[in-house]
């Protein structure tokens, strides 16, 4: 499995898109950061330089997590499992042999690979920028970081229904970016929507991805004194991680199946 995995991600670094995809993740970072350096003139204190330094690490994985990443998780995804199809290597591979489902976990290892790389590249461009801006903004940067690294893997999670539609639809790389792109303002259609439903928004995927990413920062903030937010009960944290778990299962088997159907 892992010379599976290898292999993928050389043929996925031979793609001049992945670069360009993957620098993306500087998108938002640095919008933000000039949109909002203004308010930096009003800081008053260490605890203002601080909540700058937070806003942007909340607004990069609200805006750069739900609604750019899972778009480009779908192209990242079509790039993957259309690679064998467009080259016609199915029966190369099955002669090696290699079976599909081997195939399909080294791609998805690949998908979470590449999410955990957009995640930390997110991660470490809020810090430069606010360090550029100014030192001072940042504190507690290592945790941050593995909250980034946490959002990259329960963010690709959710996504995944996006590359079992790209998979189910098996058509150009266009039409998987716009089912991508779909999905992703779907769930902000419907967060918007629902946001005063408590009990209907814990169930959008998007939402529940960040969820725990965001309960953990909370956490750390009350635990650090800057503060005064009371930890929800462990219940909660139990139930996000019992619905990213079933999305992967129901995720993994309509992707075996799709993947089969069409590479026969």
């Amino acid at each position: 499995m892992r010379k599976l995995v290898w292999c993928e991600l050389y043929k996925l670094k031979r793609s001049k898109s992945l670069l360009l995809l993957t620098s993306l993740a500087l998108l938002f970072p640095a919008a933000l950061t000039v949109f909002t350096r203004s308010s930096l003139a009003d800081a008053a204190d260490i605890t203002d330089f601080h909540a700058f330094y937070d806003s942007l690490v909340n607004y990069t994985l609200a805006y750069g997590a739900m609604l750019l990443l899972p778009c480009l998780f779908g192209c990242i995804g079509a790039l993957l499992f259309f690679s064998e199809r467009d080259c016609d290597t199915f029966k190369n591979l099955q002669a090696i042999p290699v079976t599909r489902n081997q195939l399909i976990f080294a791609k998805l290892g690949v998908l979470y690979l590449w999410s955990e790389l957009y995640a930390l590249c997110s991660g470490l461009a809020v810090t430069l920028f606010c360090f550029v801006l100014e030192p001072r903004t940042l504190y507690d940067v290592p945790f941050k970081l593995v909250c980034f690294l946490l959002a990259g893997i329960t963010m690709a999670t959710v996504s995944l229904p996006v590359v079992v539609l790209v998979i189910y639809s098996n058509q150009s790389y266009l039409l998987s970016l716009l089912l991508s792109f779909l999905y992703a303002v779907v769930n902000w259609l419907l967060l918007i929507l629902f946001a005063s439903h408590e009990a209907l928004s814990l169930w959008l995927p998007l939402l529940n991805g960040l969820m725990f990413v965001s309960r953990l920062l909370a956490w750390r903030k009350a635990a650090l004194g800057l503060a005064s937010l009371t930890p929800p009960p462990s219940g909660a944290y139990l139930r996000v991680v019992l619905y990213l778990l079933f999305i992967f299962g129901v995720c993994v088997l309509l992707l075996v199946r799709f993947y089969k159907k069409w590479s026969r």
